[in-house]
């Protein structure tokens, strides 16, 4: 059975939503929020850790982020779509991945929202969403999905607040 690797990856900091005065889709990453997830994705390169594609919410901040990621080199092509938005739905996403990955191999970075990416992580992994992880902004979750049944199945290899990938281990 062959696995895909998947890295969830939430959108960097971002405006919050009682400062801003446009539409909450339309909340863009603070200077801060770019920087960081700047610094995230050189990260990832000096590990080794890149993707054939990355796909995106359609919301602001999580484009910012994903067009961060791409121009850092972290994955040649992005593709944005409503699946990853906080309405998108995990069975959705999951028919969409089956066929995707029917003529790719590599890795695919999802750029996406709380609760979302740990709600379907924890689905992937246990089969139930529980409640019990929470995704920092700009931390990383790495899955690996199996070809069939994947809820339930899915190994968890990686799950990253970003502290850990900003200047040194984060340990100190």
């Amino acid at each position: 059975m062959t696995e895909l690797t998947v890295l969830f990856f939430r959108h960097g900091i971002a405006v919050e939503r009682e400062v801003f005065e446009g539409s909450d889709s339309d909340r863009p990453l603070t200077a801060k929020g770019e920087k960081k997830t700047q610094q995230i994705a050189r990260r990832l390169l000096d590990l080794g850790i890149e993707a054939e594609l990355i796909l995106s919410s359609p919301l602001v901040r999580a484009r910012q982020t994903a067009e961060i990621l791409l121009e850092v080199g972290v994955a040649p092509d992005l593709m944005i779509s409503d699946l990853l938005a906080p309405s998108g739905r995990l069975l959705d996403w999951l028919h969409w991945l089956s066929h995707w990955r029917q003529d790719h191999e590599g890795a695919l970075i999802a750029v996406g929202h709380e609760p979302n990416l740990s709600h379907w992580t924890e689905l992937l992994i246990c089969g139930k969403a529980l409640g019990h992880l929470q995704l920092k902004k700009a931390g990383i979750i790495g899955l690996l999905i199996p070809e069939t049944d994947p809820l339930g199945n899915s190994q968890l290899f990686w799950l990253t607040p970003p502290k850990f990938l900003l200047n040194g281990s984060g340990l100190a």
